[in-house]
């Protein structure tokens, strides 16, 4: 049996166990309810288990979960698992012909299932005790274990109903990681306009100047020691939870490879986020976008990475219509949401002068790629052209020397000559490489003689 399956099924056991529990809570919670007696959680015992059971029961470890989060996490996984657990909240009340209102839950049209609510896991939890219905509003409050650690979802409240009128459902991450073992990766969509990028280069191959590497290695020092800052009072009164670092330069000088290098060295998922799918013309659509992106980032610890920053980070204007007012709104929002984030933000752009300065002040690390000197650019057609081509040293230090290109500009035109060698069936020479220069050129609009 491969891992995965072995994850699977250690998972799959820790969940029977508890769905056991659950389902013994229903049963003398209504027992005990119709014959007017008293019932006391504790007089169940719920499953015991060790960390290293499985992914599940690690969760419950790791969080100290008492027995009403339990219930929550067991009863959202057997609506979707298991619903027949629910089926004998469809009883009705024959005095009134309508269902017992006490148990709350929902009905789903479709399927006439019972979707429980908190008011359901109040109701099996607590009854009907005042007090303790009262308390456990607390699950709503923001450094509560579910909140801070992205754990479950609400569904959106209702006019007329209440907070326990909610149905609940765990989160995509937790929901893969106690079922199939697997750390939650979202794909890009509609509703998490970013994507998951990741590079197969290693750090020795990044070619730029020794300033940029010791910016860089300054990140990489913060992400190795950030946990000193969370977990120490005083430093976290002093110094910054989150990192923002602004990456600018022209296009081909490293910025990406960079930002993915660091994921890569500090075992960080970098997400790219689409600015084409976030920013709207329509009024609070753009921070709706950066909402869901920010959200789901919360606590996963991933690196966010804005590429064409200035579309989002631009300067703030005089208010002299409603497009600037709106435009000024969503700068205000980013400025928010930046200074709350806890991890990483690298934004990225060919216009730093366009950034807002609010978000200057708050960038803690500000790197300029430039273009790369000959020794580096000696470097980069060195590489490039590795296992590709016998072009004599004489003839890559002439390259290196003449033409004043990026390494972006340098990986296009080693690919344009490779496909020009196969397409005229030579080898790859000096030849085929000033021709893909002319081209990558002519594609920037410029010339030859303008970068010799």
């Amino acid at each position: 049996m491969n891992e995965k399956n072995t994850e699977i099924k250690k998972n799959a056991a820790t969940y029977s166990q508890e769905l056991e529990w659950l389902n013994e809570v229903v049963n003398i919670r209504l027992e005990k309810h119709f014959s007017n007696e008293s019932f006391d959680i504790e007089s169940i015992p719920s499953p015991i288990f060790n960390s290293e059971d499985s992914m599940y029961a690690s969760l419950l470890a790791k969080h100290k979960l008492n027995k009403f989060e339990r219930l929550i996490i067991i009863s959202s996984m057997a609506h979707v698992f298991s619903p027949n657990t629910f089926d004998k909240f469809l009883i009705k009340n024959k005095g009134l012909d309508k269902r017992f209102t006490e148990f709350g839950g929902k009905i789903d049209d479709k399927n006439s299932r019972f979707i429980p609510t908190l008011e359901t896991i109040t109701f099996l939890c607590y009854g009907i005790q005042i007090e303790e219905r009262f308390k456990v509003q607390a699950i709503f409050d923001e450094d509560h274990v579910f909140n801070k650690n992205g754990l479950i979802n609400y569904s959106l409240k209702d006019e007329n109903d209440s907070k326990l009128s909610r149905t609940i459902s765990l989160s995509d991450e937790l929901t893969q990681l106690i079922t199939l073992g697997e750390n939650f990766k979202p794909d890009y969509s509609n509703d998490f306009p970013a994507k998951l990028i990741q590079t197969e280069m290693e750090w020795e191959e990044l070619v730029v100047s020794p300033v940029i590497h010791d910016e860089i290695e300054n990140i990489n020092v913060w992400l190795s020691h950030k946990d000193e800052i969370t977990n120490n009072k005083i430093l976290s009164k002093k110094l910054n939870k989150g990192y923002k670092c602004l990456f600018y330069g022209p296009p081909g000088t490293g910025k990406t490879i960079s930002t993915l290098l660091i994921g890569k060295q500090n075992n960080k998922d970098v997400y790219r986020v689409d600015l084409s799918q976030v920013v709207s013309k329509y009024v609070g659509e753009t921070e709706k976008n950066l909402s869901k992106i920010f959200n789901m980032a919360e606590n996963k610890d991933w690196i966010l990475f804005f590429d064409e920053a200035e579309s989002l980070f631009s300067k703030r204007t005089a208010v002299s219509d409603s497009k600037d007012k709106f435009a000024n709104q969503q700068t205000a929002y980013l400025l928010q949401r930046v200074e709350e984030y806890k991890g990483l933000i690298i934004l990225a752009t060919n216009l730093k002068p366009n950034i807002d300065s609010a978000f200057s002040r708050r960038i803690q690390t500000i790197v300029n790629f430039t273009i790369p000197d000959q020794r580096e650019r000696k470097v980069l057609w060195t590489n490039f052209l590795s296992g590709i081509s016998n072009i004599e040293k004489e003839t890559i230090e002439k390259l290196a020397k003449e033409y004043k290109i990026s390494g972006g500009n340098i990986k296009n035109i080693i690919q344009f000559a490779w496909l020009l060698s196969k397409r005229n069936n030579c080898p790859l020479t000096e030849k085929e490489i000033i021709q893909g220069i002319r081209r990558e050129l002519i594609k920037d609009g410029k010339s030859l003689d303008s970068i010799m």
